[in-house]
């Protein structure tokens, strides 16, 4: 299970970790490599950037990302 403490690969700062640690907790079953590759790829709502990319950008950029991976918790897809 991700935790705490651990720095996630491509995380830049505190919104990208905080991110990363929500989808893991929610979407990714706490498994670390589901969440990076998640974290990584580019997603289609986020117009050609990474989920840690928008999380890092503002603290908008962190609530869209959380918001992004309730959606996809509740089966919410394009």
């Amino acid at each position: 299970m991700l935790r705490e403490g651990i720095h996630l690969l491509g995380a830049t700062g505190e919104r990208s970790n905080r991110a990363a640690f929500e989808a893991a907790a929610r979407i990714c079953g706490g498994d670390l490599l589901s969440t990076i590759i998640f974290m990584n790829q580019i997603h289609p709502w986020l117009d050609g950037q990474t989920p840690l990319e928008r999380a890092e950008q503002s603290d908008n950029g962190l609530e869209f990302v959380i918001d992004m991976i309730g959606a996809i918790e509740a089966g919410v897809f394009i």
